[in-house]
């Protein structure tokens, strides 16, 4: 009998060879959600310049604001002291961390005057990231399990490029306004 774990390896390593640069790279639903969710980079288009379809969709969702600029918009409507420069920002680039942001959502989590709209929304963008976060993760232990360390079959570095993947994040001052709930 055969462990379905490596009887997995095996069978993968079969057609891998098949797929000769195929990667998640290609896959413009995937580049998709993460320049809708932050993580943008003008130089992933250059992946889709031969699908003309694709590389538009993308040229637009890098150029488009992204699910959280888009709350913060609100928030700033609703009357929450978010700074200017940071709703003025170019969408178009990586979302970085803000500091500035983290008092914004320190009222949020500690004002009982929040309407609970916006505490739960912050909460699902908080499990949006975890789950991400969660599916890189899986995604990481099943390529290393499958191949170890060699190449992606994109040409990354495999393992090494998912593991820094893991450090990313789409929402950083939502985790960091932990530390000050309570201060």
């Amino acid at each position: 009998m055969v462990c379905p774990g490596h009887a997995h390896s095996r069978e993968y390593s079969e057609f891998r060879r098949f797929l000769g640069s195929s990667s998640g790279f290609q896959s413009h639903q995937y580049r998709g959600v993460e320049f809708l969710l932050g993580n943008k980079n003008r130089g992933m288009l250059r992946v889709f310049e031969s699908d003309p379809a694709a590389h538009s969709q993308l040229s637009t969702l890098l150029e488009e604001p992204t699910l959280y600029d888009a709350f913060l918009a609100v928030l700033a409507r609703a009357g929450y002291a978010v700074p200017a420069d940071i709703l003025e920002r170019d969408t178009s680039e990586p979302w970085t961390f803000q500091k500035d942001l983290v008092p914004v959502f320190q009222e949020i989590y500690e004002s009982e005057a929040t309407p609970w709209g916006f505490y739960e929304a912050c909460e699902d963008l908080v499990d949006i990231e975890d789950n991400f976060h969660a599916w890189r993760f899986r995604h990481l232990r099943t390529v290393q399990r499958t191949i170890g360390f060699k190449v992606g079959t994109g040409g990354s570095s495999g393992v090494d490029f998912l593991k820094r993947a893991l450090d990313l994040t789409f929402f950083p001052e939502l985790y960091a306004v932990r530390t000050e709930i309570g201060n």
